[in-house]
């Protein structure tokens, strides 16, 4: 089966009938973020597999998911539409590919930032900042505090890694007097 291909079919589809319509794209990105995470739940996926139930029972389902805000009529409309084409099993995929498609066309990115203590706003603005102008985009930083680094950080964005942490540096300078005392012996 393939389930990338039809979910980035359908992505695009969507994509392209928001249009430029930011406020409608970022709303429907938004009601995805939270589909997603609803039919992350097996018992959600399997309730819409159920083909007992009627179409409109399964929009219920995924309405009630976005409770305490209405789904958007594009995104009711869309959710039909992919229900229509027996394509419901696939949803979470199709959104998780919409959201990538709406980030990479806004050039958004995603930074993951782990620090042995909590950075004041000035470091995380800096690294922000370094960041935005290196990827000449938006840069959302997810934080997060691990005492073990010793000190330092480690960013991730994009799939790179910049690791400036005090644990690296002592992993490093180990191994450079481990492989220098392998050639004295």
């Amino acid at each position: 089966m393939n389930t990338g291909i039809i979910a980035s079919r359908y992505a695009t589809a969507l994509y392209k009938w928001v249009g430029a319509d930011d406020a409608t794209a970022s709303l429907l990105c938004s009601q995805a973020k939270t589909l997603v995470v609803a039919l992350s739940l097996e018992k959600l996926r399997f309730l819409l597999r159920d083909a007992s139930l009627r179409k409109s029972e399964k929009l219920s389902l995924l309405e009630a998911a976005l409770a305490p805000e209405k789904m958007s009529p594009k995104m009711a409309a869309f959710i039909e539409m992919v229900a229509d084409n027996g394509r419901i099993s696939e949803l979470r995929f199709i959104l998780n590919s919409y959201i990538n498609l709406y980030y990479k066309e806004r050039n958004i990115h995603f930074a993951k930032v782990v620090s042995a203590y909590k950075p004041s706003p000035e470091i995380r603005e800096k690294i922000t900042g370094l960041a935005e102008d290196l990827l000449h985009g938006t840069v959302v930083m997810e934080e997060s505090v691990d005492p073990d680094l010793i000190g330092g950080v480690v960013v991730e964005v994009d799939g790179y890694r910049y690791d400036a942490s005090v644990r690296t540096a002592l992993k490093t300078v180990k191994e450079q007097f481990r492989q220098q005392n392998k050639r004295i012996i």
